[in-house]
């Protein structure tokens, strides 16, 4: 008489399954980190990476970013500032570029940015 026997198996093993968990697990992990890391730079200097935007920019950010937009089309054309908006502490040619160290009173609070102005008109903050 013959007797049949069903056996029941599982096909490969755990390991791949945790393999797969961990990889996964390493991934956000990384990708976590690395979006924290980016966006502790940009919060840096929110307006010289040009995201003047919540949650890399506060409101003094926003304000003189609103400042620097009233004074690039008169640092472009090299015309005289309103002192109102932003004293010029120093002028300077390099590179083919022009580069303008700008004094904002944002909210009563000092704020220097370096303007350089060639193709593009870039900044970055400096100390004043």
């Amino acid at each position: 008489m013959k007797r049949w026997v069903l056996v029941l198996t599982e096909r490969g093993s755990d390991r791949e399954g945790k393999r797969r968990r961990i990889a996964a697990l390493l991934i956000g992990l990384c990708g976590l980190v690395g979006s924290w890391a980016v966006g502790g730079v940009l919060a840096s200097d929110p307006i010289g990476y040009g995201v003047p935007i919540w949650p890399f920019a506060d409101r003094l950010d926003r304000a003189e970013n609103a400042l620097l937009t009233q004074v690039v089309p008169a640092v472009r054309d090299n015309l005289p500032l309103n002192p109102a908006v932003a004293q010029v502490l120093r002028r300077t040619d390099a590179y083919g570029s022009e580069f303008w160290t700008l004094k904002f009173q944002v909210d009563g609070e000092s704020r220097c940015r370096e303007v350089a102005v060639g193709l593009n008109v870039t900044s970055r903050r400096v100390n004043c």
